[in-house]
């Protein structure tokens, strides 16, 4: 009896561990949970200071290739990373190449090499833009690399609009989302944060996001003081880098509530993870969010969410159910919406307990693997049955 071939699948991007943020996230929760299934994944990405060349984590294996990066896009600009990459796609026995994001320097040239190649391609979008004639304009060379890929994975259907409005078929998108997963969520970490943090039981408001505009985290910092006003014992922690930071400490400052707020800057994964078990209520005050990946984590760490009604995040949060929605850009709604959760113990106990489910029930890295496999397999049958045969 033959036995059953193992898929190989060349997943490929800028952004790895211990970079955090969405894609990142979802790369390792992928790669890992498709390497419990009949597939062997490997991730092509550039080098990192700190990181070996070579290492698996969790099933997937992880190559970085060396060459110059872009040191604040985090993007590889490189001939060098260029010609092996392919070299790895060309010689590498691949069956499907899965470029990790639409705007990676990597994920994008995967496509155009596997095409080169005869190996079929997807690639991931997680994101959502403006797409007035502009913004078409300025993404029309991603959108060429997006029509050669055989398919497009779209994290929800928000983000699936989005490939629709920059003129990508309908055809090739495919709507698979993101999972997460619960087990990874101690609830003991949380007391090792607010210990770090000097923290007793204080209420604790948290959010972890890059520090840029469509983030929208100066709204949720013009929102504490009104917090304050009525539990003025509350924290805020605020976890994440970016353009922004700077404008944020200057906000805190003008508001008067240095004494409340933390800027903790970038943390690794490991932390980011203890600070979201640590919070009483989660905060995600984006003005546009494709998915909302650290929503699920809130809700799979039993936390209450608070978020704005923008993109996909109405896919995975129904409001009043498993967390409270508001307006984007609307710093008095979001602190009602905090002070709602921080009075109302059986509020707060609901948004927990529904979260927890929703996250476990609905939502899962198993799931999402399962799906992107039958994807790539129904890719592999159309190769073989359109690939000439001499």
């Amino acid at each position: 009896m033959e036995a059953t071939k193992i898929m190989r699948v060349a997943m490929v991007g800028d952004e790895f561990y211990p970079d955090t943020g969405g894609v990142p996230t979802y790369t390792w929760g992928l790669g890992e949970a498709l390497a419990k299934l009949d597939v062997e994944p490997i991730l092509f990405t550039h080098a990192h200071l700190g990181r070996p060349e070579e290492e698996e984590i969790g099933g997937l294996r992880v190559k970085r290739l060396n060459g110059f990066v872009a040191p604040r896009l985090d993007r590889a600009l490189s001939f060098r990373i260029a010609r092996d990459l392919h070299r790895d796609i060309k010689f590498g026995r691949f069956d499907i190449v899965h470029g990790q994001d639409i705007y990676s320097s990597m994920a994008l040239q995967s496509i155009h090499s596997a095409y080169k190649c005869g190996v079929p391609s997807v690639l991931t979008c997680h994101s959502v833009h403006k797409t007035g004639w502009f913004w078409k304009l300025i993404h029309q060379p991603l959108v060429i690399t997006m029509k050669i890929a055989d398919r497009i994975i779209a994290v929800s259907n928000a983000t699936a609009e989005f490939c629709r409005e920059l003129g990508v078929s309908n055809r090739k998108i495919k709507v698979i989302m993101n999972g997460v997963d619960p087990s990874k969520f101690n609830p003991a970490d949380g007391s090792w944060m607010r210990t770090r943090l000097g923290l007793g039981s204080e209420p604790l408001v948290v959010t972890a996001i890059r520090l840029v505009k469509r983030k929208g985290a100066e709204h949720l910092v013009a929102a504490f003081p009104k917090v304050l006003q009525r539990v003025p014992d509350a924290k805020l922690a605020i976890a994440g880098g970016g353009s922004e930071a700077a404008n944020l400490h200057a906000l805190i400052k003008k508001l008067g509530i240095e004494n409340s707020t933390f800027m903790l800057g970038t943390l690794s994964r490991e932390q980011v993870i203890k600070l979201i078990v640590a919070a009483d209520i989660f905060v995600l005050p984006s003005l546009m969010e494709s998915f909302g990946l650290v929503l699920l984590e809130a809700m799979a760490a039993g936390v209450s969410i608070v978020c704005t009604r923008v993109g996909g995040v109405p896919e995975i949060v129904e409001d009043e159910i498993n967390g409270l929605m508001v307006p984007p850009a609307d710093a008095d709604a979001l602190a009602d919406a905090i002070l709602r959760v921080l009075d109302d113990g059986e509020l707060a106990k609901k948004l927990r307990a529904n979260g927890l489910r929703v996250a476990r029930e609905k939502f899962s890295w198993e799931k999402t693997a399962r799906e992107t496999l039958t994807l790539y397999e129904t890719m592999c049958g159309e190769h073989a049955k359109y690939r000439p045969h001499y």
